[in-house]
Parts: structure tokens; C-alpha cells; sequence
């Protein structure tokens, strides 16, 4: 079936502030016209007289921008508690997101989306961290990107984030944590994480800078085995990885390691490039919509790539997330690879992102999608076929080890 042309994204919107949105979360490119244009009128006249107009000219649709208008100009001239307009479009936006009941739904000013879109090309200026909120809503690190500004400070993985520039950050939504630490080069951010192995809180202050980060790492291992961890799924990171993989795999190449461990997810095109290199046909995923949208069907078909022999394993733990557990699970139920690791995350659905006309820009999910075998991993996860625990305490990854083992008895070695 003819793919997307427009670029869909599934991910958990993490602040990824290295990437991010990674999002974070699934993105179609929407220019949604001037919505809010309609909103800021001219004039302020009565509501009687505005309303009269409206009932001769107006759809339904123009009255309830109109009524929504009058509401703010009316709360602009009269009501005790000052608001700026923009604040007033800014709680509109943010309340009818808020009764979609959807926890991935979110607006982003114009600063906030502006970064949003930078990051999909992995061009940033930031500190280098991936983060994510617990089941406690704790913001943690789940990753320091070497050679980043974070990293040569000493952020580690499990520092819990309290504070940034001072504010305490109990109750704030990823993305606004995110936001926080985001920033132009050159300039600091104040940092406050505890850190659980020692007990305590440590003050961290960070200068930003500029960087690109690879969504991926290739290297030999264990003679002729190749590992590849795939960070997150960005714009065209599959066709990237594809020529590197040309210079790795020979035919003495035992097999090939994907690590989507601590993948919080990314462009879902991306994602289906990627099991192309590794599948030569079949179904990859299935995405479905509202029952009632004529576009509520959509399912990607895999285009046989280069690497279909080769014995392959996938690593996955609690952190490997929507892209990456799309493509973890088209591999598994394809019989194409094994899973080695932990239960992943368990989000399957997608979300759009929707810039509006003044800059600024909102997120929501429009569809779910289901892995080739029917099932969705929604609030479920993949369960691995092989499962190996690691903690902080092992000195040796455990999960690797495992995986070049199966990759071996595969090889009859």
C-alpha cells in the first residue's frame, strides 16, 4: 500500500533534550490557517449586536469562534483578575486539549514548538540529556549523551531533576521541564538532581551548547557480530544508517544486534525504513483513526531491504517506547529476529502535531497502531522472547552478553 507522504511520528514525548520529541510522540505536519486570527477582532462590540450579525452570516462554526471572542474581550475589559489576550488564547487552547482527556495532548508556544521542530533534524543547542517522567511523575535521566555538556558535568543516569534555574519542578509537565532546560548557546542553566546512590540533592550549572547528535551508533563486536544502537527514529536516521551498514556487513558477518533499549520512539516513517533493511516483505504495522474519518486505515508495507538473512536480535527494555516498539515488534512477529531484554514501555498509539498561525503549536492522538500479528501494545508492552534483567549493581551488561549468545548458537557456533 502507498505510504504517507506526510511525516508521521509515534513516540513518547520525552524531553529528549537532546532530540527531543523526540517527540516524542507522533508528528503530522499540519498548517491549520490563521484559527485564531478570527479570534482578535477589530472592535469590541455588544454581544447583541455581534450576535444578530452572526445569526444572518455565520455557520455554526463562525458563531462559537465569535462566542469565544466575545468571552475574551469581555474578560479583557471586566474581569477582576487581569489577563493578557494572549494568556486568555493560551487557556483556550490548553482547555479544549485538557477535555480530549488524552495525557499526550499538549499546546507549545511559539519558543517551545519552535525547538520541537529543530530537534527532529538532531541539531541542538542544549545540554545533552534524555529524560522522562516515572510513575511517580519524577523527572529522570535516562541517558547523558558522551561528549555533551551534560555528560562532562557529571549528570547520570537515575539523577532525579527537583529544580531548574531555581524553580521546583514538582507538578510540571515533561514538556515544560524540557522548555526549561532548552536554551539558547552560550547561556547556563541551574540544575538541581538527587542523585538515589548517594542520598542527596547536587547543584549542577550547565552552558549550553551546540551540537549534532547521531541517532545512531555502529560498531564490530565479538568477532564479526555488528551492534547497532538505535537511539531514536529521526528524519531519514534508516537511510543514514543503511550506508553505514554497507561498510560493516560482508558475508563474514555472523549477525547483527539492533539496541532499542532506552528508544523513546520518533518518526514512524523512520521507523518503517528501518525494519525495510531487515524485512524482505509483509505487513510492518497498521495504523487506525476515528471510526468515522474515510482515512482511518492506513498500513505499511515493508520494501525488502539488504540485511533479510543475516541472524538478527533486538534489545529492548521498560524505556523502549512507541517507534521503538513498533519496530521491535514487526521484527519479532515477522520470525525475523529474537527479543532479548526487559518488557518495553507499552504505548502504542499516534499523535499529530498541528502548528497554528501565530507560531505556536499542539499535540494530540488521532490513532492507535497495531503490530502485523492484529495486536495492539497499548498499555500492554512486548514481553522480549528471552528475558534478562539488568540494574545499576551489574558491571557487566548483561543484556548484550545474552544477545551475542543467541546470535551465536544461530551461526551453529
Amino acid at each position: 500500500m502507498k505510504r504517507k507522504i506526510v511525516i508521521a511520528a509515534v513516540s513518547l514525548f520525552i524531553a529528549v533534550i537532546i532530540f527531543a520529541g523526540g517527540f516524542l510522540s507522533g508528528y503530522i505536519f499540519t498548517d491549520v490557517g490563521s484559527f485564531f486570527s478570527s479570534i482578535i477582532p477589530g472592535n469590541n462590540k455588544s454581544a447583541v449586536e455581534n450576535g444578530e450579525t452572526a445569526v444572518k452570516n455565520s455557520s455554526e462554526k463562525d458563531l462559537g469562534i465569535l462566542a469565544l471572542s466575545e468571552t475574551i474581550d469581555f474578560v479583557l475589559a471586566n474581569a477582576i483578575n487581569k489577563k493578557t489576550r494572549q494568556e486568555l488564547i493560551k487557556a483556550a487552547i490548553e482547555g479544549i486539549l485538557s477535555d480530549l482527556q488524552d495525557k499526550y495532548a499538549d499546546y507549545f508556544p511559539r519558543e517551545e514548538y519552535e525547538k520541537i521542530i529543530e530537534s527532529f533534524s538532531g541539531t541542538m543547542s542544549g545540554i545533552g540529556i534524555v529524560i522522562t517522567a516515572d510513575d511517580k511523575g519524577q523527572v529522570v535521566i535516562i541517558k547523558t549523551i558522551e561528549g555533551t555538556p551534560a555528560f562532562k558535568k557529571g549528570l547520570k543516569e537515575g539523577d532525579i531533576i527537583v529544580a531548574v534555574n531555581g524553580t521546583d519542578i514538582k507538578g510540571f509537565a515533561l514538556d515544560q521541564v524540557v522548555a526549561m532546560i532548552k536554551g539558547k548557546e552560550g547561556t547556563a542553566v541551574e540544575i538541581r538532581v538527587f542523585r538515589p546512590s548517594e542520598n542527596k540533592n547536587i547543584d549542577f550549572k550547565i552552558t549550553r551548547q551546540r551540537f549534532y547528535i547521531p541517532n545512531y551508533f555502529v560498531d564490530i563486536i565479538d568477532d564479526g557480530i555488528v551492534y547497532v544502537q538505535y537511539i531514536d527514529f529521526q528524519e531519514k536516521g534508516a537511510e543514514k544508517l543503511n550506508e553505514e551498514l554497507k561498510k560493516v556487513v560482508n558475508i563474514e558477518s555472523k549477525g547483527i544486534i539492533l539496541d532499542l533499549r532506552n528508544n523513546l520512539g520518533g518518526i514512524l516513517n523512520d521507523a518503517v525504513a528501518f525494519c525495510d533493511l531487515f524485512l524482505d516483505g509483509g505487513v510492518i504495522v497498521t495504523v487506525r483513526g476515528r471510526s468515522d474519518n474515510q482515512e482511518s486505515f492506513e498500513e505499511f508495507d515493508a520494501k525488502p531491504g539488504g540485511y533479510t538473512e543475516i541472524p538478527i536480535v533486538v534489545l529492548i527494555n521498560g524505556y523502549s517506547a512507541s517507534a521503538a516498539e513498533l519496530a521491535a515488534g514487526a521484527l519479532k512477529d515477522d520470525g525475523r529476529a529474537i527479543l532479548v531484554g526487559e518488557k518495553s514501555f507499552g504505548k502504542g498509539t499516534v499523535q499529530i502535531l498541528n502548528n497554528l498561525s501565530d507560531g505556536s503549536g499542539i499535540k494530540y492522538t488521532t490513532a492507535k497502531y497495531y503490530l502485523p500479528s492484529g495486536v495492539t501494545i497499548d498499555g500492554v508492552g512486548i514481553e522480549p522472547d528471552i528475558t534478562v534483567t539488568l540494574t545499576p549493581e551489574d558491571t557487566e551488561d548483561l543484556q548484550l552478553n545474552r544477545a551475542v549468545e543467541e546470535i551465536k548458537k544461530m551461526m551453529g557456533d
